[in-house]
């Protein structure tokens, strides 16, 4: 086929050997509909820039979900998703990890970008982009860069966008401009869902009780659906909850309001099924239930998950996220290598117990 390939491989970078492949590839072809067949540096340009919008920032959103994150995730952590040209085969390759073993994350990522290709390319439309992308700052982000790319391979430029996997490709078709960006104007920043914060509450001048909510440094506006609602959330004042309603999102990604509240849980448990850091991830067999506390005089979060004496406290909670799984990962690569006769009986049992979590992750 006549056309510009764009091979992407997941990579790992290994000390000493250079990059070996670690998975199968997801094939990108650029093809020129035009008499000469020539793809011109523009258009190569435009379609691996907005790819790499897309493949950051479906990455990120994996790790958003995950971490539960008030902010975007650090450069750290999404490094990883940079793109780069191959120097033997000049097609396009990003590394797994920063060289500490295969990463699931990529695959998830790579998968994700490839579905998304797909169903936004075939007619789907909205709703699939609601259900797929439950956070509205994330759906936003991806949806534009979707109407960068289809206004890039808009039909009369002349070019075609064939992606494959698994020896089947497709074409992805330009989305409806207008429908989408209508959608990303008036629908997209608003979900049904919950979200995790600390809820504030004074009494009003008639006894009445008056509330507020923090997400990281945002004060978020909330208003309640229902009485049993408002009587849960008047037992949880200050200490940190999980709200369920209508999530609200400005332009730049902020959340601005929580209406139509008919849930108010303690926020006391986080699970996590993908341990993630700047140095690699490891995707869990058995998902982990850490134990979640707020400190309102301190104002500090801590994470703990006791059968590993993991503990992290800190004000800020993506931080404190963020250093419980660098600690895990940490554990991981200190433990789990290790033969029984170099470690007490204590170490076996972490070792045993990091074992049983990742069946033996490499």
């Amino acid at each position: 086929m006549n056309g510009l390939p764009m091979v992407f491989k997941v990579l790992n970078s290994n000390i000493g050997k250079g990059w070996v492949t670690l998975m199968s590839t997801f094939n990108v072809t650029v093809r020129s509909e035009k008499d000469d067949k020539r793809i011109p540096i523009a258009v190569a340009s435009d379609v691996m820039f907005d790819l790499q919008l897309l493949l950051t920032h479906i990455g990120e959103s994996i790790i958003s979900e995950e971490f539960g994150s008030y902010n975007r995730p650090a450069e750290s952590l999404t490094e990883r998703f940079v793109l780069y040209i191959d120097p033997e085969s000049g097609g396009i390759s990003f590394k797994a990890s920063a060289g500490k073993g295969q990463s699931a994350l990529m695959d998830r990522a790579v998968l994700k970008l490839r579905t998304t290709l797909e169903k936004m390319g075939s007619g789907t439309g909205t709703y699939w982009m609601e259900d797929s992308y439950k956070d509205p700052c994330y759906r936003c982000m991806v949806l534009y860069d979707l109407i960068q790319l289809s206004k890039h391979m808009d039909a009369g430029r002349g070019y075609t966008i064939l992606f494959s996997s698994d020896d089947i490709e497709k074409a992805f078709v330009p989305l409806d401009i207008e429908k989408a960006e209508a959608f990303l104007k008036k629908n997209a920043r608003m979900s049904q869902g919950a979200v995790a914060g600390v809820l504030h509450g004074v009494q009003s001048k008639r006894n009445t009780p008056m509330y507020g909510f923090s997400v990281g440094t945002d004060r978020v506006k909330i208003s309640f659906r229902s009485k049993e609602a408002e009587d849960a959330a008047l037992k949880l004042v200050n200490n940190a909850v999980m709200i369920a309603g209508t999530l609200k999102y400005s332009e730049d990604g902020e959340l601005q309001e929580v209406s139509d509240i008919d849930s108010v849980l303690p926020f006391d448990k986080k699970v996590f099924g993908h341990m993630i850091s700047g140095d690699r991830d490891i995707q869990l067999e058995k998902s982990i239930e850490s134990a979640v506390k707020y400190d309102g005089s301190g104002k500090t979060w801590k994470i703990s998950y006791p059968d590993l004496g993991i503990s992290i406290s800190d004000p800020e909670w993506d931080d404190a996220v963020t250093g419980f799984h660098d600690y895990f990962v940490f554990l991981y690569d200190n433990y789990s290598g290790k033969d029984d006769d170099e470690l007490s009986d204590e170490e076996k049992e972490v070792k045993a117990l990091l074992i049983s979590l990742t069946s033996g992750a490499t």
